[in-house]
């Protein structure tokens, strides 16, 4: 009898430590926060290191991830080796753009052990809250992620801290983070990166694209009208007031698939006519502007994923060019996915930097 109140004693006093053990068995990962990449002048160094700074903070405050200040003036074709070098188990990086009154952020969380992105994210940012709940994001995947091998046994998900409630500093508009520049007095001889980066409102970007063509089209002729002959040349006829936008197909290195995929997208986001030449564009009636294109893919032998360039040119009918800019962004994966996704973030940063400059050129 006594033995037998002896095993039960043991058992009962060893159920503790059994329940304790997942718990004991968490890891904490180290994760290194780079600055962001910035898409487009508007956006200095500076400004993206401030951002990235909030979200590193934000992962630290949690207390899933154990967060590794970035070695200043890191270059991002070296941050899997800074990454390796100290002792970080995952890296963030990313890219950064204005969109509207706040900006457009592309997250990457690349494991230092694998070398490969394994989540990307696209948050459109308006806030500083905004931003610090992209880092509550972020350190709950990087903590999953690292103890995705004790789901297993049952460990339940690390809890995340409560976010405080937002603050007056909180909810300020990040066009703070440009607040350096906006000091600047502009004058004649001011450089381009002095100018402040949003001197009216621009129009965001939205999902449903901004009707900007056929809305804008002048009504019809009434019977009463004199109708010139078809045989008038477009040159001796009075010409009508430009109307919207039009695009031709994307040409460049890249595959078929990809170049119409491109020209399809800019005709949704731009809410633009298609059309197969510039003078086809042009004859009927003609138009603000004609976009055109060249899309490039490079493959990534050594990690994997796909780099995307994109050359979007605007003219108007007069053949004058109003627009010409080089955009470059990348996404990791399958090379046919990430090579899609590339081509997808470089025509929205090129169209969005067209459609809302930080000032509008004449």
């Amino acid at each position: 009898m006594r033995r037998i109140f002896v095993v039960f004693l043991v058992a009962l006093c060893g159920l503790p430590l059994v329940a304790a053990a997942p718990s004991a068995l968490t890891a904490k990962p180290s994760v290194i926060v780079f600055p962001f990449t910035a898409n487009g002048s508007s956006i200095d160094r500076e400004a993206s290191s401030r951002l990235a700074t909030i979200i590193a903070t934000q992962m630290a405050n949690t207390g899933t991830v154990s967060v590794i200040a970035p070695p200043p003036g890191t270059e991002r074709k070296d941050f899997l080796t800074v990454a390796r070098r100290e002792n970080a188990d995952y890296y963030i990086a990313g890219f950064i753009s204005s969109l509207g009154t706040g900006v457009s952020v592309v997250e990457q969380v690349v494991s230092t052990t694998s070398g490969i992105v394994v989540f990307s994210n696209t948050a459109q940012l308006q806030t500083y809250a905004d931003a610090a709940g992209q880092g509550d994001d972020l350190a709950l995947f990087v903590s999953r992620h690292a103890n995705r091998g004790l789901a297993a046994i049952g460990t339940p998900p690390p809890a995340v801290s409560p976010t405080p409630a937002p603050t007056a500093e909180a909810q300020a508009n990040l066009g703070k983070l440009f607040g350096r520049r906006k000091k600047t007095a502009p004058s004649a001889q001011a450089s381009p990166r002095a100018t402040p980066v949003r001197t009216a409102a621009p129009v965001p970007i939205s999902v449903t694209p901004t009707p900007r063509t056929i809305a804008d089209v002048p009504p019809p002729l009434s019977p009463s009208t004199p109708v010139p002959p078809r045989t008038t040349s477009v040159a001796a006829a009075p010409r009508a007031a430009a109307s919207g936008l039009a695009v031709l197909p994307v040409g460049g290195s890249a595959d078929a698939v990809l170049r119409d995929g491109a020209t399809e997208r800019i005709a949704a986001r731009a809410g633009a006519e298609k059309a197969a030449t510039a003078e086809a564009a042009c004859a009927e009636r003609p138009h603000e502007a004609v976009l055109s294109g060249s899309l490039a893919i490079r493959n990534d032998s050594t990690f994997g994923g796909a780099s995307a360039t994109f050359d979007l040119v605007a003219k108007n009918c007069d053949g004058k060019t109003l627009w010409n800019k080089s955009y470059t962004n990348d996404a990791g994966g399958a090379p046919a996915l990430a090579a899609q996704l590339a081509m997808e973030r470089v025509v929205d940063a090129a169209i969005g930097a067209y459609l809302n400059p930080p000032k509008r050129r004449r």
